[in-house]
């Protein structure tokens, strides 16, 4: 199975998109950024806040696919982004990703980018 992804926002500011899907998924597409509403040449987006709820014992990691030095392996229930020492994700440039651990049963996420730059 692959992730099932909603995409809520797409404005002059902002992408929010709902997605959910099972573990063992690996490099599966969760925000298109190039494609988004008025990019230009090397869109850049940064990951500002992620509500999730992971069921099973596995992690759900996203990363953007060009650099997947930037990266946040989340686990349980909660929020990501919003916290003093969770400094958003940024300087990135391309689409976001995720992958699912097989022992993931099911997964909800609300994923939302702020746009920083390449855009018109």
């Amino acid at each position: 199975m692959t992730i099932s992804t909603t995409k809520l926002v797409d404005d002059t500011l902002k992408i929010i998109v709902n997605s959910n899907g099972i573990g063992g998924e690996f490099q599966q597409k969760l925000v298109d950024v190039v494609g988004s509403k008025n990019a230009s040449s090397e869109p850049k987006v940064c990951i500002a806040n992620m509500q999730y709820e992971i069921l099973g014992t596995g992690n759900v990691t996203v990363f953007f696919k060009n650099d997947t030095s930037k990266k946040v392996a989340l686990s349980g229930k909660g929020n990501w982004g919003l916290k003093p020492d969770e400094v958003k994700i940024k300087d990135a440039v391309g689409d976001i990703f995720l992958n699912s651990d097989d022992t993931v049963t099911k997964y909800n996420l609300v994923i939302e980018c702020h746009k920083e730059s390449g855009y018109r």
